[in-house]
């Protein structure tokens, strides 16, 4: 697991440093060097980010295309102001180009891009960015794939994540039941799997399902379970108890 490094850049800035997906990237660049053995890296929490991602899907009305231009250039010197400016430009022009291809009619000529650009170099530090996307993971650009598995990375990456996110949850979920079980109130009557589900708002299905497959839990839920019974259930267990003994013996 990743723990999240303050920055301590000494850099003066009017509105505050938002965080991208290059940022994090670039905090952690000599830890995902250190450790090129390990694909895919967990920074605890979701992340806050600003991206300035846009899909090859969309498309931008001729009407709006400058505007939108001009707003999308601004945003991305502003979120990464930060770094150095020979960075910066070449983002900007990839990304003034992709709009260009993307906007219908032809309202965005190479000379309005080249404008924009350069304005939006001036103005890097103009507005305060608001972030629109988060990150939880982060992918080793170091990670050395061999290639069987180069071939077939995003699916690999996407295994990694999606195993890591579902341990967690059964973790949490196993938490859960243990707690839930531990707080009942034996003064309410025997805990049952009906009232474990009510307490812990999770189904009966799950509520089974993690009881036969955690032994832990299901040792837990049963001593609560005999601690929590009253005299007359516990009178009646002992009955069915000898009776299944005069049966086998």
């Amino acid at each position: 697991m990743v723990k999240i490094i303050k920055n301590n850049k000494s850099m003066q800035f009017e509105n505050p440093i938002v965080e991208t997906k290059y940022s994090l990237n670039s905090r952690y660049k000599n830890f995902m060097k250190e450790n090129r053995d390990i694909l895919v890296f967990d920074l605890g929490a979701k992340i806050p980010i600003f991206s300035h991602y846009i899909s090859k899907k969309t498309n931008i009305e001729h009407w709006m295309a400058k505007g939108f231009l001009v707003s999308h250039l601004t945003n991305i010197t502003n979120a990464y102001k930060q770094f150095d400016a020979r960075i910066l430009e070449r983002m900007l022009i990839d990304e003034a180009e992709k709009v260009q291809r993307i906007s219908k009619g032809s309202v965005l000529t190479n000379q309005y891009l080249n404008y924009c650009i350069d304005n939006a170099i001036i103005n890097n530090d103009t507005i305060q960015v608001e972030c629109n996307s988060s990150v939880r993971f982060l992918t080793n650009p170091y990670y050395d794939f061999t290639k069987e598995e180069y071939n077939n990375r995003k699916n690999i990456i996407s295994k990694i994540r999606n195993k890591y996110i579902g341990n967690l949850k059964a973790k949490d979920t196993n938490k859960l039941i243990y707690d839930c079980i531990s707080d009942h109130n034996c003064s309410l009557g025997q805990i049952t799997k009906k009232s474990l589900s009510d307490s812990s708002k999770l189904s009966l299905g799950t509520i089974n399902n993690y009881l036969k497959s955690y032994p832990v839990l299901n040792v837990h839920f049963n001593e609560v379970r005999g601690l929590s019974a009253s005299e007359k259930q516990l009178a009646r267990k002992r009955y069915n108890n000898a009776l299944k003994l005069l049966k086998t013996a």
